[in-house]
């Protein structure tokens, strides 16, 4: 990566930009990390609830170091139009199906094209960027015949011919690279990560549940297709590896 510029990271979906040597810093222009997490609310975070039944050391320092928001507000209650929300600029209510929330490999993209999001609006100005975690946001997966595949089941699934590209995500819309899921990396019809714009190491079985580790989410993984020896217990950690090599 070119160390002339700044960059910008999601993750989990995370936008993340390369540091600039010291002697090129521009305090005006700084890089970006954006952590978006599913599930976290205002009290599960110790810089926010001295109660917190969780430590987040780490957050509570960038918090110190940095700036607290006690009046933000989502666009939504659950995470696809809150992403939509997000790379947009737009309230997700303003669009077709914008408060839906896509599975498998359900698409199209609910970013039109040529609408102009934030990772665009930043790669403009000359910062890196890349996305990190689960897109979320609807892609278009093609069949042998060069057909978009819609639905969101095990049979939509085995429709797609994994040797096309994938239309709509996020390196269509303003990110330079894209490691990630098409929706919930463990749960949903899918377990395959994405490289950009193509799946490199396509599913090949079923998802065997009797072998998922015991715990009381482990009935809300839907039967799927599954790439050999697809990482269930550490999705988490293949994402922060990703992110740090960005970094």
């Amino acid at each position: 990566m070119s160390q002339t510029l700044s960059s910008l990271v999601i993750a989990f979906f995370l936008m993340v930009s390369a540091p600039l040597p010291a002697a090129e810093r521009n305090p005006v222009r700084p890089n970006i990390l954006i952590i978006l997490a599913d599930d976290l609310g205002y009290g599960d975070i110790g810089c926010y609830n001295d109660r917190a039944k969780v430590p987040t050391p780490n957050i509570d320092r960038l918090a110190r170091e940095g700036m607290r928001f006690t009046d933000a507000h989502a666009p939504a209650t659950v995470c696809t139009p809150s992403r939509y929300g997000l790379l947009t600029g737009q309230m997700p209510f303003r669009i077709p199906n914008g408060g839906r929330v896509f599975e498998g490999v359900g698409g199209p993209s609910l970013i039109a094209p040529g609408r102009l999001t934030l990772p665009a609006m930043l790669r403009a100005n000359g910062y890196a960027t890349a996305a990190v975690g689960k897109w979320h946001l609807g892609l278009t997966f093609f069949d042998k015949d060069g057909n978009p595949v819609r639905g969101n089941g095990v049979e939509a699934v085995k429709r797609v011919d994994f040797s096309r590209r994938i239309v709509g995500g996020p390196v269509d819309h303003g990110f330079d690279t894209f490691f990630g899921t098409a929706c919930c990396p463990t749960t949903d019809w899918l377990y395959a990560f994405i490289e950009n714009d193509r799946i490199p190491v396509p599913p090949t079985g079923l998802i065997d549940k009797s072998k998922l580790p015991k715990h009381p989410y482990a009935n809300d993984c839907r039967a799927g297709l599954i790439v050999t020896n697809f990482p269930m217990e550490e999705v988490d950690l293949v994402f922060l590896k990703k992110s740090r090599e960005f970094l």
